[in-house]
């Protein structure tokens, strides 16, 4: 017995050894193998944001608005044309506020304008000119409620239109002879051109239409010679001069 054990055979060694080795060889390749990780899911990647821009508050808008329709008042860009005008941009601001008090007094104030100019055309003696200012203030007159100007000042011309007389300072032109353009028109015209170097007086030309107004004009500025005359022509029903720096009565 215990020469079985302490004195194995050569072959029997080698067998133990061989075992050992396999054994060695087992527990190896078991710590050699990776171990199976649990499966980690991804984060899902959150889409950029997108950037929405805020549309400008609409009391920002009107203040735009407001400030461009009293910048176009004070350049009496008033009606016309109709884009950039001053009834154009208070109009706006009236469609989203209707009871807006800046607009509705620039409207007021548009419409006292055009009332001031058709006095001013009106007593130039261009009924026609001091009409067509009246008919563009109305409907901006209806918006405004203003249209008791405007009234009162129709009242006063046809009040005046039986009782008013030639002032001093009005030189009526025959339009028979106008429109002949012979001698005694332009004798006529010799006569206010030399009234108006003399009062050194600016003039207004008051004519049928501007081929008319025109050729006043060379007829009076050819008799003065170096002399400026200084006017304008406006259209009317009665033909006429006026010397606008000469007194009336």
């Amino acid at each position: 017995m215990y020469y079985l054990i302490g004195t194995a055979s050569p072959n029997a060694k080698q067998a133990i050894a061989v075992g050992v080795l396999m054994l060695h060889a087992i527990a190896l390749s078991g710590c050699l193998s990776a171990p199976v990780r649990p499966e980690v899911t991804k984060p899902s990647v959150a889409p950029s944001e997108v950037v929405v821009t805020a549309p400008a508050p609409a009391r920002d808008i009107l203040k735009e608005l407001l400030f461009a329709g009293l910048t176009a008042l004070d350049n009496d860009h008033l009606t016309e044309p109709r884009e950039g005008s001053a009834a154009d941009y208070f109009g706006q601001v009236l469609d989203v506020d209707p009871d807006n008090a800046i607009a509705l007094d620039g409207l007021q104030r548009l419409v006292a304008r055009y009332v001031a100019l058709a006095q001013q055309a009106y007593q130039q003696g261009a009924r026609e000119v001091a009409e067509g200012y009246l008919v563009r203030a109305e409907p901006i007159a209806r918006r405004a409620n203003s249209l008791a100007s405007i009234n009162t000042l129709r009242q006063s011309w046809g009040r005046g239109s039986s009782e008013r007389s030639v002032s001093r300072n009005e030189f009526l032109l025959e339009p028979v002879a106008l429109d002949e353009r012979g001698e005694s028109i332009v004798w006529r015209l010799t006569e206010i051109a030399v009234k108006a170097m003399r009062a050194n007086s600016r003039i207004t030309i008051v004519s049928r239409n501007d081929a008319e107004g025109r050729w006043i004009y060379q007829q009076m500025r050819e008799v003065l010679a170096e002399y400026r005359l200084r006017g304008n022509i406006v259209k009317g029903v009665t033909p006429k001069v006026i010397l606008i720096d000469l007194p009336s009565t």
